[in-house]
């Protein structure tokens, strides 16, 4: 029988029997060799076994399909030859008239994972071979209610351990430890898919601990089968098997019987619990199987809780860092789409904002520290709600002084009159602000704000151990030097963020300015908030 014998990029290889008369390869689910590389398409391919040899035939693939370095035609067949190698995407098939290494393991010894509940697994019994109650030997009865009792033991203990577990590696142990219990495994692995579509071995247990330290080769084949069908796997009695059927790993080791069940979560395989016998006449039985599913069915759901956990925590700390400095409607955003920001800097339009405290330098030298920080913060808490409630990005805190953007990360038509709103309401804050300072025997304080609007990089910019995201260019620095020649309780604008606003604002002419580092006058204008 014609064989496929797969090497994929992480060396995780293994043949596959050509069984079918058409046998699809691709990335998805439903095909018979699922092939899991990004290079390789949904329905990349189809093997056809005929009367006349066996046929290989490209489906339209966008990466097409190569047979011994060539690129076959799609849609049209091409008969394949023994040791013909082809390669799709990064895998590499080599068709095989017959198995030489005779590595195959018949159908009949795999049996589909089915996620059985207690009552679907209590309804399988010995009993339905029976007409009659009357016709049903004791011994019968005694060995379903023991295996009932078994089976039901083994999902509390497996409810009771996994169900407050929140740590892969206590996973894991505790899978062993149920394991080597009900099982008389002698070995138990456990393999898990990672982000490149690889399985990696992450745990492993020994029933003596003398063998820790030992190689521990495993049956490729039946991993294989594992993986790419998505079915559990019984092979009793390995050694007295017709040698046709046993894999080399198995008979070199000395194992007696195997094991294999996938780990499925709700958005696919997760991994694989493998576990074989050795120097041990019996083997595992189908009740061994029963038990294996259960268990992979249980750590599939313990898996994907912490998985879901730890996504859940890592999304709670990304929350808790941008709601530092962006609105919350942004932070949903980023976090629902979070490829729509770009590392590193993008040229946009921005409306940057500054806001300083005036006379700090005095202010810090009649009070004490400890009045500052408090007074600080108190301002701080304040005027950062306005600006998120207003759309605006916060930059940073300079001193006494913040940076604010608006349009930032994401650009509206509205960004320069966001901004200016959100000035006017700063000042107009400050009013009921220096009450309340007063009523707590506080020096009142007053601030001065400069906005302007243009071109700048935005982005995450810094060093590879520090990040900041923040906006650079010459809109940002005259946006500073504007609020450097604001008075106290004064919103100064530029020419540019005048464009900008619509007729909802008042605005006082202030002519022109020479700014510091500039080499034009500007005109600029107040912005009469009282």
């Amino acid at each position: 029988m014609p064989n496929l014998y797969v090497q994929t990029p992480g060396n995780k290889n293994f043949t596959f029997e050509v069984s079918k008369s058409e046998t699809t390869i691709g990335r998805e689910l439903k095909n018979d060799l699922i092939l899991d590389d990004p290079r390789v398409s949904r329905m990349h391919a189809v093997v056809v076994k005929s009367d006349s040899g066996t046929i290989l035939r490209d489906l339209g693939s966008g990466n097409g399909t190569f047979v011994n370095g060539h690129r076959i035609q799609p849609n049209i067949d091409f008969k394949l030859k023994n040791d013909d190698q082809v390669k799709l995407g990064s895998c590499t098939i080599t068709y095989q008239e017959a198995d030489p290494m005779r590595t195959q393991i018949p159908s009949e010894s795999f049996r589909e994972v089915i996620q059985k509940t207690p009552n679907d697994l209590l309804s399988v019994s010995a009993l339905h071979s029976f007409s009659e109650s009357q016709e049903v030997p004791s011994i019968v009865y005694r060995q379903e209610l023991e295996k009932k009792e078994r089976i039901l033991r083994l999902f509390y203990d497996l409810s009771h351990k996994l169900s407050s577990v929140f740590s892969m590696e206590e996973i894991y142990d505790q899978v062993f430890d149920i394991l080597i219990t009900v099982t008389s495994a002698s070995r138990c692995f456990i393999f898990r898919k990672n982000e490149h579509g690889d399985f990696e071995q992450v745990a492993a247990r020994m029933r003596r601990e003398g063998d820790v330290g030992t190689p521990l080769p495993i049956s490729q084949t039946i991993f294989a089968r594992v993986a790419s069908e998505r079915v559990s796997v019984l092979l009793e009695d390995a050694q007295q098997s017709d040698a046709s059927f046993t894999s080399k790993s198995i008979l070199y080791n000395q194992i007696q019987s195997v094991m294999a069940a996938p780990i499925v979560g709700p958005r696919g395989l997760l991994g694989i619990i493998y576990v074989d016998r050795q120097e041990d006449p019996e083997t595992f039985s189908a009740d061994d199987l029963d038990l294996l599913n259960a268990i992979a069915v249980h750590t599939g759901i313990a898996l994907n809780t912490v998985i879901t956990y730890e996504r859940l925590q890592k999304q709670s700390q990304a929350r808790s860092s941008f709601e530092r400095f962006l609105p919350r409607q942004v932070v949903d955003e980023i976090l629902r789409s979070p490829d729509g920001i770009r590392l590193g800097g993008v040229r946009q339009k921005v409306t940057a904002l500054f806001a300083d405290v005036r006379n700090f330098t005095t202010l810090s030298e009649n009070s004490t520290p400890e009045l500052i920080v408090n007074l600080l913060n108190r301002y701080f808490s304040m005027v950062s709600e306005i600006i998120f409630r207003h759309g605006g990005t916060l930059d940073k805190y300079i001193g006494d002084g913040l940076m604010a953007m608006f349009g930032a990360p994401y650009v509206t038509a509205l960004d320069a009159v966001q901004a200016v709103r959100a000035a006017v309401e700063m000042q107009r804050a400050m009013l009921t602000f220096n009450e309340k300072l007063k009523a707590d025997n506080l020096p009142a304080i007053s601030i001065g704000i400069g906005i302007n609007t243009g071109q700048a990089i935005v982005g995450y910019i810094g060093s590879e151990t520090r990040l900041d995201y923040t906006a650079i260019g010459d809109t940002i620095n005259t946006a500073a030097r504007l609020e450097s020649i604001s008075a106290p309780g004064q919103i100064v604008i530029s020419e540019n963020t005048m464009q900008a606003l619509d007729e909802g604002f008042m605005l006082k002419p202030l002519g022109t300015e020479k700014l510091k580092g500039k080499n034009v006058n500007l005109r600029i204008a107040e912005v009469v908030w009282k």
